[in-house]
């Protein structure tokens, strides 16, 4: 990963206005899933303009999400199954925003 940054015009920028790698990739997949709000969008949108290495993961991570899609189209999760996943999505932004 690199330490590339969007979104700024200069120095002076506040570190709210601009995208690193990090960020970009830690929310690729709520950008994918149309999860994040217009601001948080075209933060993301303005990275992947810009930055070939992060680029280059989210055509990855489309590509990986399609093809589940395609393979688990007719399959449906047991109710169990989809509990233990979304504690366990719970626990990950629980701990990623404590840390």
């Amino acid at each position: 990963m690199n330490d590339h940054t969007t979104g700024g015009t200069g120095p002076s920028d506040s570190a709210m206005t601009r995208t690193d790698c990090s960020e970009a990739l830690l929310r690729v997949y709520e950008y994918l899933d149309g999860e994040l709000g217009p601001d948080e969008c075209a933060k993301i949108q303005a990275h992947l303009d810009e930055c070939g290495p992060c680029l280059k993961e989210y055509d990855l991570d489309t590509t990986l999400k399609s093809l589940i899609k395609r393979s688990c189209e007719c399959e449906q999760a047991p109710e169990a199954l989809r509990l233990t996943i979304m504690s366990r999505i719970s626990m990950t932004v629980i701990q990623v925003d404590r840390g």
